[in-house]
């Protein structure tokens, strides 16, 4: 603690120390000892200079051993002239002495540049500017005042003349440099305060000693020389060892070359001209007249140059604006602004070939990016974008057109074809999951599609066109569409019904309606399906295809499966106090999986309820399960221990991935119905329900049909040793009121069907066997 505390006081007492050898100095009388003393200060200086720049980081030291240098180099000319003016007896002015004082010149101002030079861009360029704009006319002042008259008036030898005027243009140089500092730095560092001090004092005593035999005032009190040179050795060295040297300069910002403070330095250097030819003038020498018209040409050189330095940077800023205007920030691409200034360009020129435009949107966005949070939603958005970047390559140019929505604009595609060959392309390349963090994430794709001229000859008429085509690719399997314009006759009023449904849930105009779950060994019903329904005061009876999945793209899938899951839990609640012992599943959409709070709604509903956990299936599907599998197994893995059984749904239409079945803990299996249509007729289908029913038996899973229309079907089922079936041909979704009136016809007519099919078999006991729900290992 006492090395800190030392080290933050050095340089208060290297200020107190030097400031009494300075007052001393003044005091003591003309001799070899006043004069040793005064170099001892100036070597005192250089000595803290070299201190203070070790306490520098090593890639801004140059600059403060540069002025150690330099200050060494003045201390040795004061040694000299001391040793020639006390010991030798000889004139010192001008001798070897003023070598080194002169030398130092250079040194000094290369050390002020660096410093100043810490920006490392093109603010430099402007402050040198306005630097050496002050630097002219100040070097006109000198001029007119010291070096001019040292010149002319100065008489002795040339060499004596040449060295009264090289004071004064090192002077000037070393002005140049530190309103150059001035201009770029923000004077907040105390130690940069200091050594600014110790510059203007020692150039203030240099150029008043240039006039010590022409203005008397300054002959007479040349000890106030003195104590100006060794004031401003001592501020040097106290800033180097003052404890912000080790600090990074701070610089002004871009914008500082236009503030107020500029301006009105540069008007005051424009004026300083006139002001010095009225001057001239009035005195009527003349001898000036040349001096004043060369520094005018100099300044309105030096004012152009500025000029165009303002010019080049607005420019450059412009252009700058221009990109961040045409560019998305979160992905770098260009945006829907841009794009469409684009394809308005190129349909105004297309001639004859077709352009495409595809619309690519990354479905449930919404729901990972509320779930997992905004920093992965950005970092899956520049997956894509970078996908889709190198996917399209040169062939094309890809923008994100806002939210999960992305835009591919081929300018010379072709054909349809080749269009559709581009789509296939960029669903292939979302294939494989994207890694986030320390989370794998699968992301599915949607595509519109829609050509120019064929289908649009204007931007805006494509841009809307291409999105039909991509609400029509939502519902499909395949996720791809190519615009038709029977695409805009039957479309649903999804965006009304998306400002309506926070509202019909608080009124509960979302309604369910059950389907049974048939037991394929005994014909009775052992569960119901619930599926949701929107009782719309204008559209009717609204079905889920409507309104769901914009839900889940909305964000309002969460609260309309909470609701979902309360009612169906009540109703079951009501069933078993009737004693229907019935099981209800729900379906889930992907953001129940990523929300870690899901488990506890279910269990706390359930408890609201009185209804055991066995009651209760939640669905999934594969896609779903893959977004994200890690988080997905957690979710699912706590809802199993809950007790919940957990069933995939739609098998067959997604990964199909006999790893997530293992890991997945699951309970059931639904093969999906369009497998379920061919089984009579079809022998791949039955193969593949044949070969399904096998690998669930050993994984432990039960196997339930959906999408049974006909009694030849439920018996090929029966016969396949699947364990429960449901569709229109057993029984179809019904509200809950009526369900148990369905379920004394279905317990009425299906047994006697499946008794009969098991009548023409002659291998009834194996399969009957066979097809009851087996227990997970």
């Amino acid at each position: 603690m006492l090395g800190v505390i030392r080290v933050g006081r050095a340089w208060l007492w290297f200020l107190g120390v030097g400031g009494a050898a300075a007052g001393a100095q003044v005091v003591m009388p003309y001799g070899l000892a006043r004069d040793a003393l005064f170099a001892l200060i100036a070597l005192a200086a250089a000595a803290a200079l070299v201190v203070g720049a070790r306490r520098v980081e090593p890639s801004r030291r140059a600059p403060w051993l540069m002025m150690a240098g330099g200050v060494t180099l003045w201390a040795a000319g004061d040694v000299t002239w001391a040793v020639l003016d006390h010991v030798l007896g000889v004139d010192p002015f001008p001798s070897v002495a003023d070598v080194f004082y002169l030398a130092a010149y250079p040194l000094l101002a290369l050390a002020l540049y660096r410093l100043a030079a810490g920006t490392g861009d093109d603010r430099n360029a402007t402050a040198l500017i306005d630097a050496l704009l002050v630097a002219v006319v100040a070097g006109l002042g000198m001029w007119m005042v010291f070096i001019e008259p040292s010149w002319v008036d100065g008489g002795g030898e040339l060499l004596a003349r040449l060295t009264g005027v090289a004071y004064p243009v090192g002077g000037a140089v070393l002005i140049t440099q530190l309103v150059h500092l001035g201009v770029v730095a923000l004077l907040r560092c105390a130690a940069l305060r200091l050594l600014m001090a110790s510059f203007v004092l020692v150039l203030a005593a240099d150029l008043l000693f240039q006039t010590t035999e022409r203005w008397a005032f300054v002959g007479e009190n040349v000890l106030f020389l003195d104590l100006l040179w060794t004031s401003g050795y001592v501020l040097w060295g106290a800033a180097a060892l003052h404890p912000s040297v080790a600090d990074d300069l701070r610089f002004r910002d871009r914008d500082s070359a236009g503030t107020p403070g500029r301006i009105v330095v540069i008007a005051g250097v424009a004026l300083a001209l006139p002001v010095a030819a009225i001057v001239e003038g009035v005195s009527g020498s003349g001898r000036h007249t040349t001096a004043i018209g060369v520094t005018g040409l100099a300044v309105v050189m030096l004012i152009a140059a500025r000029l165009m330095d303002l010019l080049r940077r607005l420019r450059a800023k412009s252009e700058r604006l221009e990109g961040l205007a045409d560019t998305d920030y979160v992905t770098g691409l260009e945006n829907a602004r841009r794009l469409t200034a684009r394809m308005s360009e190129l349909l105004d020129r297309l001639r004859p070939r077709s352009a495409a435009l595809l619309l690519v949107s990354i479905e449930r966005f919404s729901e990972i990016n509320e779930t997992l949070g905004a920093r992965t939603g950005d970092e899956i958005l520049r997956h894509a974008a970078q996908r889709l970047a190198v996917t399209v390559g040169d062939s094309g140019h890809v923008a994100r057109m806002g939210g999960a929505a992305f835009a591919v604009l081929l300018p010379d595609v072709g054909s349809g074809a080749a269009a559709a060959d581009h789509a296939v392309r960029i669903q292939e390349a979302f294939t494989e999951p994207c890694v986030v963090s320390t989370m794998t994430v699968t992301v599915d794709v949607a595509l519109g599609l829609a050509l120019a001229p064929s289908d649009a000859s204007s931007a805006k008429t494509l841009l809307a066109r291409a999105d039909v085509a991509l609400g029509a690719a939502r519902d499909r399997s395949e996720r791809t569409a190519r615009y038709a314009a029977r695409m805009e006759t039957g479309l649903a009023p999804t965006s009304q019904l998306m400002g309506d449904l926070r509202a019909a849930l608080k009124a509960r105009n979302i309604v369910l309606h059950y389907q049974p779950q048939v037991e394929l060994v005994t014909g009775r019903v052992i569960g119901v399906e619930a599926l949701v329904r929107w009782q719309h005061p204008v559209h009717g009876l609204v079905p889920p295809g409507a309104f769901v999945p914009a839900a889940e793209r909305t964000g309002m899938i969460r609260p309309l499966t909470a609701y979902v899951l309360d009612t169906a839990l009540r109703q079951c609640a009501v069933w078993r106090s009737q004693g229907l012992q019935l099981t209800v599943a729900v379906n889930l959409s992907v953001r129940n999986l990523l929300d870690p709070a899901f488990v506890g709604d279910v269990a706390a509903a359930l408890d609201r309820h009185a209804v055991p956990a066995t009651a209760l299936e939640l669905e999934v599907t594969e896609t779903m399960a893959m977004v994200d599998p890690k988080r997905s197994i957690e979710v699912l893995g706590a809802l199993d221990r809950l007790g919940v059984t957990l069933s995939v749904d739609d098998y067959g239409t997604g990964y199909s991935s006999l790893a997530y079945l293992q890991r997945l803990p699951l309970r059931r299996l639904k093969i999906d119905r369009s497998f379920v249509a061919g089984v009579v007729h079809d022998p791949s289908s039955a193969a593949i329900i044949r070969s399904t029913v096998e690998l669930a038996r050993h994984l432990g899973l039960a196997v339930v049909a959906e999408g049974v229309e006909e009694d030849s079907t439920l018996l090929a089922l029966a016969e396949l040793s699947c364990f429960a079936a449901q569709g229109f041909g057993l029984g179809r979704p019904v509200p809950a009121a009526q369900i148990p009136g369905l379920i004394e016809q279905i317990h009425a007519r299906v047994p006697g069907v499946l008794l009969e099919g098991w009548e023409g078999s002659a291998a009834v006991p194996a399969q009957r066997q066979g097809a009851e729900e087996p227990s997970r290992p």
